[in-house]
């Protein structure tokens, strides 16, 4: 049986969903008629707006349909009781990057229909954070791996310079004799 705070969580997660699933809808919406009507020299041939409005639409899609698998609540079969609330959206983690693919492209959305097509270039900024975050975590190994070359590298150089000198030791002490 759920206790207050299960209900407190699916109460917060529905209305989440609910305002994300409006925010999506509207803006997609909102582009696409604001395109048809106003910006019909745009329609004649393979407009580009049209793959753009495709690829980041299903993106927003599949990032909130992942956010409602997450916040779906596990249920008694029998009794059909909250066992589980699901994940809390408001909690920070990966969750956290399907908010900002859908306000991003919410955002490129509606300001390349009203104002430019070079509004689009905003959502570039998604992949863009995504590699710095899979820098933060590979970039620490990178770097040693680097290190570990540039310090075998300096030792070989180190050893050369030894050979070099025991050389002349051994050429001066045979010119001694």
């Amino acid at each position: 049986m759920a206790g207050d705070s299960a209900k407190k969580i699916l109460q917060r997660n529905a209305a989440t969903l609910k305002f994300l699933r409006r925010v999506v809808s509207v803006s997609f919406l909102q582009h696409a008629l604001v395109r048809i009507a106003y910006h019909r020299h745009y329609n004649e041939g393979a407009p580009l707006w049209i793959c753009h409005t495709a690829f980041w639409s299903v993106a927003s899609y599949a990032c909130y349909k992942s956010l409602a698998k997450h916040a779906a609540p596990t249920r008694d079969p029998d009794t059909k009781e909250i066992i589980d609330p699901g994940h809390d959206l408001n909690q920070p983690g990966v969750t956290q990057y399907y908010f900002d693919t859908i306000y991003v492209t919410c955002a490129s959305m509606w300001l390349s229909s009203f104002w430019s097509d070079r509004f689009w270039y905003m959502t570039w900024v998604i992949p863009a954070y995504g590699a710095y975050v899979v820098y933060g975590y590979v970039g620490p190994y990178v770097k040693n791996f680097s290190r570990n070359n540039e310090t075998d590298e300096r030792e070989s150089k180190h050893e050369k310079r030894m050979r070099e000198r025991r050389e002349r030791r051994q050429q001066k002490s045979a010119r001694r004799r």
